[in-house]
């Protein structure tokens, strides 16, 4: 059996750890940082 999915750029092969023990398959990807955006622009809503 083959399976593959896109994880983004973030992530690379050596980041990437898996693990099969007792029929099962573990695979650890550590999460992406969230990208931070510094000029906040708002919106003022009328209601």
């Amino acid at each position: 059996m083959q399976r593959s999915f896109y994880i983004g750029d973030t992530v690379t092969e050596a980041d990437v750890k898996a693990k099969f023990e007792d029929g099962v398959l573990n695979i650890c990807v550590p999460k992406a940082e969230p990208k931070k955006l510094e000029n906040h622009k708002y919106i003022a809503i009328e209601g």
